[in-house]
């Protein structure tokens, strides 16, 4: 797991137990609730490093999580780290893996605010428009039922065969994207 040691080290500057409840504030703000503040560990740092220790700690506990890392592996990425530091990372995450993971997961599902719970399909021949005699294309009516913040609500469309083709690739590719993020 590549980790930035560098911007991790800066963790030393801090007292152990201003630290730990760093990790926590940081873990915390992971999950949703309000993130830690620089004026209360501005005495630490300058803003600059600031960002650094917020975001590489913010990166190690996202990619230890999700990538299920052991003590062993968290030990290696943080190798070169004074023991203190390394000693309060792993103990952030093992305290905190279930929490992490469960905002981890929930910010995946949250990409949109609606979700498909229905769906149906008819497939039409158009014999004719107003202005051609004979067209004779297939179309698809597509009716997608969503729901958004508990109301649901119905989309229709209608399909030729060129945009029916658009709508599949579009789709296979988000399938491949949720599998890799899956991986």
């Amino acid at each position: 797991m590549a980790t930035p040691t560098k911007d991790l080290g800066l963790l030393s500057k801090c007292p152990t137990a201003d630290m730990e409840k760093l990790l926590h504030q940081i873990a915390d703000s992971l999950a949703g609730h309000h993130r830690p503040r620089y004026q209360d560990y501005g005495k630490i740092w300058s803003l600059d490093e600031w960002f650094q220790v917020t975001q590489s700690c913010e990166m190690y506990l996202k990619m230890t999580v999700k990538k299920d890392s052991t003590k062993d592996d968290m030990k290696s990425a943080l190798n070169g780290l004074s023991q203190d530091v390394q000693d309060q990372l792993m103990e952030c995450v093992t305290i905190r893996r279930d929490d992490l993971k469960k905002a981890l997961i929930g910010n995946t599902a949250t990409i949109s605010q609606s979700h498909l719970t229905d769906f149906d399909w008819k497939l039409k021949l158009a014999m004719s428009s107003d202005k051609i005699s004979s067209v004779q294309e297939p179309l698809v009516s597509l009716d997608l039922s969503l729901t958004e913040d508990g109301t649901n609500r119905l989309v229709s469309l209608e399909l030729d065969k060129q945009e029916l083709q658009k709508l599949v690739s579009s789709l296979e590719t988000a399938n491949r994207a949720v599998l890799q993020l899956k991986t």
